[in-house]
């Protein structure tokens, strides 16, 4: 997996995994689109992260609209030179809301976006690999941003003992959401190639993450989901950065494709 990528889609790209993540591309010259509903949010969080303005204009598309539209994210999907983007990076997110619910107080003001927003990109990007008026372009990778708290079934637990109660009773609704995401893009892959939209994903799974400008890679913890890296936290600038260099610069580890990658400090 260590092709350079020639065009990266972003999706959830003002939350800010993502936007460190592609504030790093952009500032290493790769050419990309994102989608936003607002996207006078995307620029500004983009200019706070130091990415100037030249290179928002040379290097970044933005696709105005919403990510369960199936025509705004083929529009994002497809490269500003023609044919499929090579990379996609999905953070797509929705903000946690209080819940009269003894169980679970924490619920999501969008409980399923994780799965219905990464099921359109799927079937945007099988719908374009598959048209037959134009050559048959090279299908995306995928990094989506995932998190710990759910396991691959047989796999070892991926947090603190210590942070258990929390991520049960306050993540619940996240981790459903995330976990049938997972599943789809599991189905996905296993599909002939002709039914699928991508060539492979990688779920990146953060510990708790935290705001702040980050420890460098050097203090990064990486991994496979049978010998997850258990930590912690993580900032989210150190996120986007291990997205940019590990698995988009570098390409990532053979153990990590169409699995999940823990990360951690």
């Amino acid at each position: 997996m260590a092709d350079v990528p020639k065009t990266i889609a972003f999706f959830g790209a003002t939350g800010d995994c993502a936007s460190y993540c592609l504030a790093r591309a952009l500032q290493a010259g790769y050419t990309c689109t994102a989608l936003a509903r607002t996207p006078s949010k995307l620029t500004a969080s983009l200019n706070a992260k130091h990415v100037r303005s030249s290179d928002l204009d040379t290097y970044l598309t933005i696709i105005h609209g919403d990510a369960k539209d199936p025509i705004a994210v083929k529009k994002a999907l497809t490269a500003p030179s023609g044919g499929m983007v090579s990379y996609i990076v999905s953070g797509v997110g929705s903000t946690p809301k209080f819940q009269w619910n003894l169980w679970y107080p924490i619920t999501l003001e969008d409980p399923t976006i994780c799965q219905d927003i990464g099921k359109t990109i799927l079937a945007a990007a099988t719908e374009l690999a598959n048209d037959t008026s134009t050559p048959a372009p090279q299908r995306p990778f995928l990094l989506n941003v995932s998190t710990t708290g759910i396991p691959a079934k047989g796999c070892p637990r991926d947090v603190p003992l210590l942070f258990y109660p929390f991520y049960m009773y306050g993540l619940h609704a996240t981790h459903v959401d995330k976990s049938i995401l997972e599943a789809a893009f599991a189905a996905h892959i296993n599909k002939a190639e002709k039914e699928r939209g991508i060539r492979a994903f990688v779920n990146v799974k953060p510990s708790l993450l935290l705001d702040g400008e980050g420890r460098g890679l050097g203090g990064v913890r990486e991994g496979p989901e049978d010998a997850p890296a258990v930590g912690y936290t993580i900032q989210r600038a150190d996120v986007g950065k291990w997205m940019f260099e590990r698995g988009l610069k570098e390409g990532l580890r053979s153990e990590y494709v169409n699995r999940s990658v823990t990360i951690t400090y």
